[in-house]
């Protein structure tokens, strides 16, 4: 309902939401149905909405609100020979630098989503300030017209080297931390 009532107060806002795989199926449909059909066109998309990645899609295609890949692409990239027109049904994938594993293969999958038509978003998982600093560097340099996921700082009780835009929590250096491991 707060979704519906944001989107009928705000006519030009866009709504980017995060399930989070939390729902069943029949929750993702009570969901929509607060939804008037003439605004599910303003919901860019809501990552992973069903526990599983069937029910996603049937969602997607049973109430025409968009869905975007999260879990299932950090999942299916581990596998060997991975494609990204393997998981179909996505209007969008959300690309977690930190668990894909290097700059190359997040290229090569902002790449193969523009071949497809699917928007590619830069995210993060669990960075520091310093990491969403080097993600916000990463995603204006590949897709410069996107704004990136980047909300995870607030997990933290202090930033690393470098302040987050708009965030309250001190400022430590790297040079102050203790080194728990070297190899």
């Amino acid at each position: 309902m707060i979704v519906s009532l944001l989107l009928e107060s705000i006519p030009d806002l866009k709504l980017r939401l995060d399930a989070n795989r939390a729902w069943k199926l029949d929750k993702a449909k009570q969901f929509a149905k607060h939804i008037s059909p003439s605004l599910r066109g303003r919901i860019a998309y809501i990552e992973e909405p069903c526990q599983q990645p069937n029910d996603s899609f049937s969602f997607a295609i049973d109430t025409g609100i968009a869905i975007a890949w999260d879990e299932t692409l950090q999942h299916a990239v581990q596998r060997e020979g991975f494609k990204l027109s393997d998981i179909i049904g996505g209007k969008a994938i959300v690309i977690k630098p930190m668990l894909i594993g290097s700059v190359q293969r997040c290229i090569g999958l902002i790449e193969s989503a523009e071949k497809l038509g699917i928007t590619a978003v830069i995210s993060s998982s669990i960075e520091s300030s310093f990491g969403l600093n080097q993600l916000a560097r990463f995603s204006k340099w590949q897709l410069p017209s996107t704004v990136p996921g980047l909300d995870t700082v607030g997990l933290f009780k202090a930033q690393l080297e470098v302040a987050w835009p708009e965030c309250l929590l001190p400022v430590q250096s790297m040079a102050d931390q203790e080194v728990i491991w070297q190899s």
